[in-house]
């Protein structure tokens, strides 16, 4: 037989440092006794496992019967699928040893696999010495899924898509899903769609649907879905919808860059509607101009689209009574046709009207004019008021009535404290405004108090003037501003009968009474929060109506009512206002508990549930009262006046190197009201808590504090250096609490983890034992053991490579392999056994 001479070394391509620094040679060859014994499989032989660089699969083979010297193979059956990075290993058991460990590793790829299941089977070197293979002698390894084998699922474009509003009808907008990497099995995706500029709608009032799945089958790697844009015929500005995947299921994963696109509705729907609802006039006026808008509103900003032509129709409606004026002889309507038209770019035009003067004295009287919706053409909608009314005054009295105007259903009352001067008493000339004229007035107390008038407020008395045409003046007050805390007082304002010139009339009402408020919190000052509103009866204002309403308090994000939380309003969720007879606006004020927090972002949801009749008569069913225009509104809580509500900007795991002088972790609060103090922790944790010590890291407790309007602050860590073998400590930076109740802390984000990593080489550093030697001279068929070692740290669980160079796999079982290093564990060996293939060769060499 030709000797051979064989050189082994480690791979340099390991995470550990690696020297070759000897071969220890055992020539181990099988006794020529005559014993019996059985090799087999010990313990666990179905294996699953993931496929990664550090799955290693562990078999222990044992030998059972006489104690001989015997070695072992274990070979992959079947076809090399590259799965492994070596299908042979060999094992050496002594006479004094029953059992070895055996290590198969996974070669970690990039091709998308399913399940694999591969066989692995236990051999004899040679038969020799009575030695036979029992059972157990197989062994199954199972490869999971790997390298996406289910695919990444993403958009085949994430460029914005540009559509317009269908108008009657709806519209499809067709996306295609991409399933890159592997199309094995079935899988589904979720997708959801939120608005993320223009409003004020909800996505699911524009497109549809706005939350879904699509089901992938296997095989398919394209797929087509189509969303739905809808007609909601409500004055919209430019909008921008985000289609996004959240979700995967079947094993597929989503492509993160490519799993969102942007939908573009361009602005639409804008609103006609006549910039007043009445507009009250004089016979001897003239020619009227009624003005209709298309998308302005009412604060004078445009909203919806303008860049194509518009047009309705409308009707002028009167009656027969004695309060309805007559066509072409009280007014005349201008127009050639009855329509209205925007031209392109156009939002405001007009109705024009000429009033016709006579010498009839005349009560007022009234006409209107009515857009009509089914006449609409183009892209815009009919809002109210979509109904004007021209009142023509009574006339045919020259030089006018003068009195006081009617006094509202509340009275006249004066904030002291809030106004210098009060503007709000007016004083009406009815009929006829030709000339100058003018009426003397004066003031006094409406009680029993002899304090001068003079003391409150000035003038106490006067004379008004109204220039020809003037229909109404204001008579201000000075309202007397001191520090004085003052009940409510009462005073009575007179015109005085017999003082007019210029040949007006005084007529009732001539007086009225109003009020100056209580002043300088003579009742006290009190702290609290509070929701005001405000509700309009419009039409007529005959009997008792109540009006039912839902306030909700809805944490942030989506705005449903089902997420509503109580315990924020002092008093129920369902409340009512009464609006007396003649009523035509009512407050209501929803008192908010001082212990309630309310979130940054939140919403007050409030929802219009009944409006009806106190007492009906007669007791039929009633067309009205009934709602005109929203129904619900929300109002949203911005950041000053929420309460704080603090937290890590983010909770993932921080990940810092010895040394590191400072790591620093923000912390952020959403609602900025106040001053805060946050105390913080840290708390080592993992199976190496105990090794934590300060002479690691440090300060191990503290605190950081929040100034009123600060929304960001950060906490200083500081890792220490030293010389010792670590491995990766974990420790949680902890918010514990805060000093006040109504500054919370943020679920979710009061904890970060920080990782140490592993430093001054806890792995330890490998090489060969000293007291090997070489270079060895071996014949086919026999067995070396090299023995590797371990310095310095030996803390962690190493995996270290081997090969056999060049074409050790020929030549060899086990010429390529993974040693396992268990933590604590210095030396391992290493057995090679050389094949005896029957064929001439001269002394080759290997590495």
């Amino acid at each position: 037989m030709v000797t051979k001479l064989y050189i082994f070394f480690l791979s340099s391509g390991m995470p550990a440092v690696l020297t070759v620094a000897g071969l220890v040679l055992m020539l181990l060859n099988t006794s020529v006794r005559s014993e019996s014994a059985e090799l087999r499989f010990q313990g666990q032989t179905q294996f699953v496992v993931n496929e990664s660089s550090r799955a290693i699969v562990r078999l222990v083979v044992e030998r059972v019967g006489e104690p001989v010297n015997v070695t072992v193979l274990v070979l992959l059956q079947g076809e090399d699928t590259g799965d492994f990075e070596a299908t042979t290993a060999a094992a050496f058991l002594l006479s004094s040893e029953s059992s070895k460990t055996i290590f198969i590793a996974v070669r970690d790829d990039d091709i998308p696999e399913a399940d694999e299941t591969f066989v692995f089977s236990l051999r004899l070197q040679s038969s020799s010495n009575d030695v036979t293979v029992g059972t157990p002698n197989t062994a199954t390894i199972t490869i999971l899924s790997n390298d996406n084998a289910f695919g990444i699922i993403s958009f085949n474009s994430t460029s914005l898509i540009t559509v317009e509003e269908p108008r009657g009808r709806s519209q499809y907008v067709p996306r295609t899903l991409l399933r890159e990497k592997g199309t094995y099995g079935t899988v589904t995706v979720n997708f959801e769609v939120s608005i993320i500029f223009g409003g004020p709608n909800s996505a699911s009032e524009d497109l549809s649907p706005d939350i879904g799945n699509i089901t992938i089958p296997p095989g398919r790697a394209v797929v087509v879905f189509s969303i739905m844009i809808q007609d909601d015929k409500l004055p919209e500005e430019d909008e921008i919808f985000t289609v996004r995947l959240t979700e995967a299921a079947g094993g597929a994963l989503l492509n993160p860059n490519r799993s969102s696109v942007q939908i573009k509705i361009f602005r639409n729907d804008a609103h006609i509607r006549f910039s007043k609802s009445t507009l009250v006039v004089p016979e001897n006026i003239g020619v009227i101009s009624l003005s209709i808008t298309r998308g302005r509103t009412e604060d004078g900003l445009l909203i919806g689209s303008d860049d194509r032509p518009v047009s309705v129709a409308y009707a002028v409606i009167t009656g027969n009574g004695a309060a309805n004026a007559t066509p072409l002889e009280d007014f005349v309507d201008l127009q050639s046709e009855r329509m209205v038209v925007f031209p392109p770019g156009v939002h405001e035009t007009e109705l024009r009207f000429n009033i016709k003067d006579d010498n009839i004295p005349e009560i007022a009287e009234y006409f209107q004019v009515v857009l009509l919706e089914e006449t609409l053409l183009g892209d815009a909608v009919l809002m109210t008021p979509s109904v004007t009314l021209v009142s023509i005054e009574p006339n045919d009295k020259p030089y006018g009535v003068l009195s006081v105007s009617p006094s509202p259903i509340q009275p006249h009352i004066i904030n002291e404290d809030l106004t210098p001067i009060y503007e709000g008493i007016i004083i009406v000339r009815n009929g006829g405004t030709h000339g100058a004229v003018s009426v003397r007035w004066n003031i006094t107390r409406n009680s029993t108090d002899r304090t001068p008038v003079s003391a409150d407020l000035n003038p106490a008395s006067g004379t008004l003037r109204f220039a020809e045409g003037q229909m109404n003046t204001v008579l201000p007050l000075n309202i007397t501003q001191d520090n004085l805390p003052e009940e409510a007082e009462a005073f009575i304002l007179r015109l005085i009968p017999g003082s007019e010139q210029g040949g007006a009339e005084v007529d009732e009402p001539m007086e009225m009474v109003f009020f100056i408020q209580d002043s300088d919190d003579v009742y006290g000052q009190f702290e609290g929060r509070f929701l005001s509103f405000s509700f309009l009866r419009e039409g007529g204002t005959v009997g008792e109506v109540r009006l039912t309403l839902t306030a909700l308090y809805i944490p942030a994000r989506r705005l449903d009512p089902s997420r509503a939380r109580d315990g924020v309003l002092n008093g129920t969720s369902v409340t009512s206002v009464l609006f007396s007879s003649g009523q035509t606006r009512a407050q209501l004020i929803l008192p908010i508990r001082n212990d309630a927090f309310l979130q940054n972002g939140a919403h007050f949801l409030i929802q219009l549930d009944s409006v009806q009749l106190v007492n009906i008569s007669p007791q039929i069913p009633s067309v009205s009262p009934r709602f005109g225009g929203a129904l619900n509104i929300s109002l949203v809580i911005t950041p000053d006046i929420a309460n704080g509500e603090i937290g890590f900007t983010s909770n993932q795991t921080v990940v810092v190197l010895e040394p590191e002088d400072s790591n620093t972790s923000l912390l952020r609060r959403d609602g900025t009201d106040g001053q805060a103090v946050v105390f913080w922790s840290l708390r080592p944790a993992g199976e190496n808590r105990d090794d934590v010590t300060v002479g690691d890291i440090s300060p191990f407790t503290g605190s950081v504090k929040f100034l009123s309007g600060q929304s960001e602050a950060v906490i200083n860590i500081t890792v220490m250096t030293d010389s010792i073998p670590e491995i990766n400590e974990t420790i949680i930076l902890t918010l514990d609490r805060t000093n006040v109740d109504n500054q919370i802390l943020k679920p979710g984000f009061t904890s970060r983890e920080i990782v140490v990593m592993e430093n001054d080489d806890p792995g330890g550093v490998f090489e060969f034992s000293p007291l090997s030697k070489g270079p060895w001279l071996i014949n086919e068929g026999e067995t070396v053991e090299l023995r590797v070692i371990r310095e310095q740290g030996q803390l962690l669980n190493q995996l270290i490579r081997y090969t056999v160079i060049p074409s050790g796999n020929a030549q060899f079982y086990g010429a390529t392999g993974i040693l396992e290093f268990q933590p604590g564990e210095r030396e391992v060996m290493v057995t090679l056994v050389a094949k005896s293939d029957g064929i001439p060769e001269v002394s080759p060499q290997y590495l």
